[in-house]
């Protein structure tokens, strides 16, 4: 990931860091945030993948305020005030005439880092170490359906759009295929088109089967890109090492408004193109997404298909350069993977959420992560995420997480090493104004593997760079914290 400049010391940056959560956390009169329109407490983050249900993400209508009673007598005594009531958001019509809605975000975070460096290795977007920070801007518009046809648009800008196309296939640092993803052989882009597809009824199924044909996020996992879906500051390793968006079909079905049913036909993951030349087969999507009871929602999503085996999220370039100059580097094998998402709340102001995933790919284990290494098996990787969240009111709440990632061959990871990771957050989040949503994070990570701080990797190679602000040898372990400012419109 591209490099972010740190500040001068951690002794400045701790100075910045009590004086922000003073500001932030000094005592004003709290307005009501709507729960839908800033992802605060009491609703479900699960997404679905059409039109009205992901991109109608419209705020739900403000209470109305209780009325006055017209009373001319003065003996009477003064009523207990009503509790402010939450104030209109803002209308996301951009042109009624041609029923396209508008909205969008502005975040950004300060993080801070004890190892003094200026990058946090193995994370999704909060990776700006002792730094004020943007991660992204985001921009949709969007169509619903609701006579036969409608679109969604979905742009970032930023440095969180840069680390999204660094997974991303032709990725902004080289085609996959055709070098390695560190070579710097693409200029670095603060954009990317997220989601960009057409959805629309098929006739005469009484609105109960539609078909989205684009680019679109993925069904699996409970965390998503935006934050304003998410519960926490920053990214789980179950986000960041697994899939982001597909192209291609998808169906989906709901025979009520308790069941959806999904079956899609895509390039594999992260990518616009097919990557898997030299197979006859495209990579295969099958969810549910349903609410069988009031206080249980449920997610299964499975991918299977080929995928070529030549970079990985985790990026570790030692072990990446060398698979990338395997001869059958680029031949795509089998990826099987599935995600499992059990969200249960509110129960007396509590939701639990858990999040199992498992992937295996052929061929994807190497007899060694250094030069010469050649395929001997499968690789296998599992995870499991966990949240616990506390509504405390409408405006805020405090959430935990806790995570564990096991990947057995070093294949997801990039290390080539077996390697398992966890990593433990708690998070306060307080929506102060209607449009506006801050967050305090203290997050703890380690691994068998020295995965942080450092320009070189686990095996003591110089991985260059992205990486020079990073000082001193690697370390199994690290802590931030971090304090996120989300603007909504």
């Amino acid at each position: 990931m591209k490099h972010i400049p740190g500040t001068s010391g951690a002794n400045r940056f701790t100075l910045f860091l009590a004086a922000a959560m003073l500001l932030v956390f000094s005592p004003v009169t709290p307005s009501m945030a709507d729960p839908s329109s800033t992802g605060a407490s009491g609703g479900t983050t699960t997404q679905t993948g059409s039109g009205n249900s992901s991109s109608g993400n419209a705020s739900s209508p403000s209470n109305p305020p209780a009325p006055v009673a017209d009373n001319p007598t003065a003996a009477a005594p003064a009523a207990t005030p009503a509790p402010a009531t939450t104030p209109t958001p803002l209308p996301d019509m951009l042109i009624p005439s041609a029923n396209i809605h508008f909205k969008g975000f502005i975040d950004a975070y300060a993080q801070y880092n004890p190892t003094n460096a200026s990058y946090s290795n193995f994370r999704a977007y909060d990776f700006g170490a002792n730094s004020f920070n943007i991660n992204m801007a985001q921009l949709k518009f969007w169509r619903p359906d609701d006579d036969g046809i409608g679109f969604v648009l979905r742009t970032d800008f930023g440095p969180g759009a840069m680390a999204s196309g660094q997974n991303f296939y032709p990725g902004f640092f080289g085609t996959r295929g055709t070098s390695n993803g560190s070579t710097g052989t693409m200029p670095w882009s603060m954009f990317w088109l997220e989601e960009a597809y057409i959805n629309f009824w098929i006739p005469d199924t009484n609105k109960e089967l539609e078909m989205d044909g684009g680019q679109y996020q993925t069904l699996a996992n409970f965390e998503v890109i935006q934050p304003t879906g998410n519960w926490m500051a920053s990214l789980g390793y179950t986000f960041f090492l697994g899939p982001y968006t597909h192209t291609g079909v998808r169906f989906h079905y709901a025979p009520n408004g308790s069941n959806n049913i999904y079956f899609g036909v895509n390039n594999g993951w992260n990518t616009s193109f097919q990557n898997d030349q030299g197979s006859g087969f495209q990579d295969f999507e099958l969810a549910y997404v349903g609410n069988p009871v009031s206080w249980l929602n449920l997610n299964f999503t499975g991918l299977f298909g080929p995928q070529i085996r030549n970079n990985y999220p985790g990026g570790f370039p030692l072990f990446v350069n060398n698979v990338t100059g395997n001869p059958d580097a680029n031949v795509p094998t089998w990826r099987n993977y599935g995600a499992f998402v059990v969200e249960i709340g509110p129960i007396d102001h509590l939701w639990f959420v858990t999040d199992e995933s498992y992937g295996w790919q052929a061929q994807g284990a190497y007899s060694s992560p250094n030069a010469g290494g050649v395929p001997i098996g499968p690789a296998t990787w599992y995870s499991s995420e966990n949240f616990v969240r506390y509504d405390i009111n409408d405006t805020m709440d405090v959430v935990a997480r806790y995570e564990v990632y096991y990947d057995l061959n070093g294949f997801m990871t990039g290390t080539g090493l077996p390697t398992a990771i966890n990593d433990e957050s708690i998070d306060f989040q307080w929506n102060f104004l209607p449009n506006v949503m801050s967050r305090i994070e203290y997050r703890h990570d380690n691994a068998n593997q020295a995965l942080y701080n450092s320009s070189t990797n686990s095996l003591g190679t110089v991985t260059g760079a992205s990486n020079v602000g990073n000082h001193g040898p690697a370390i199994f372990s690290m802590d931030t914290i971090d304090l996120e400012l989300t603007y909504m419109f």
